[in-house]
């Protein structure tokens, strides 16, 4: 696969990528994401493959993948066309069920298309390629479209994240999904300590 060199001396993960089975490097390609640099949406085009897990398309979208390159990525076909439906899908509002970090990342499609062109690049998607995969990942495009395409306040930035170890005071956006997650934590913990009590007991 190519490497690029920008990517190469930002440092990006792109070189330990670069030399991994493609089935390691699809499930590791989020963390070219976690740089926070937009070069690493060059390094994602480049280097796509298969098989092209949801981990390519999220990366995408943690780093703002605008509509105008997805809609280029649905006409190439191939990996990059999983990656683009990927990366719409992925814009959807964060369930609650989610991992805490994709819930304070929460990305935002950025010039987001009118719903109508959007159903219909999907459907053309369809027609060139109809598979299982594409299929169910279009479906849920469509189920989530409301979301993908509403106009809101992204969540942290990728290039912020770090600073919920460091700072986490200084990403308010983030505290309602930290305490909600500290919550839940203490509950299943409590819940541990209460079984492990009774089997004592017994």
């Amino acid at each position: 696969m190519r490497s690029n060199p920008t990517i190469d001396r930002t440092r990006s993960g792109g070189p330990v990528l670069g030399i991994q089975r493609p089935g390691l490097r699809s499930s590791n390609c989020a963390l070219v994401a976690y740089t926070g640099r937009p070069e690493a949406l060059d390094w994602l085009e480049a280097n796509v493959c298969s098989p092209v897990t949801h981990d390519w398309g999220d990366a995408a979208a943690l780093l703002g993948v605008p509509w105008g390159r997805i809609a280029g990525w649905l006409e190439d076909g191939g990996p990059r066309q999983l990656m683009g439906l990927d990366a719409l899908l992925a814009y959807r509002l964060p369930a609650l069920n989610m991992a805490p970090l994709a819930q304070i990342a929460a990305p935002v499609l950025p010039d987001a298309p009118a719903r109508d062109q959007l159903e219909a690049r999907l459907n053309q998607v369809l027609r060139s390629r109809n598979n299982p995969r594409v299929q169910g990942v279009v479906t849920s495009i469509l189920k989530h479209v409301d979301e993908i395409l509403v106009r809101r306040d992204r969540g942290v930035a990728v290039v912020d994240l770090p600073k919920l170890c460091l700072h986490s005071e200084m990403l308010p956006e983030a505290r309602p999904v930290l305490e909600r997650h500290a919550s839940v934590t203490a509950s299943i913990r409590q819940s541990i300590k209460d079984m492990l009590h009774r089997i004592k007991l017994n």
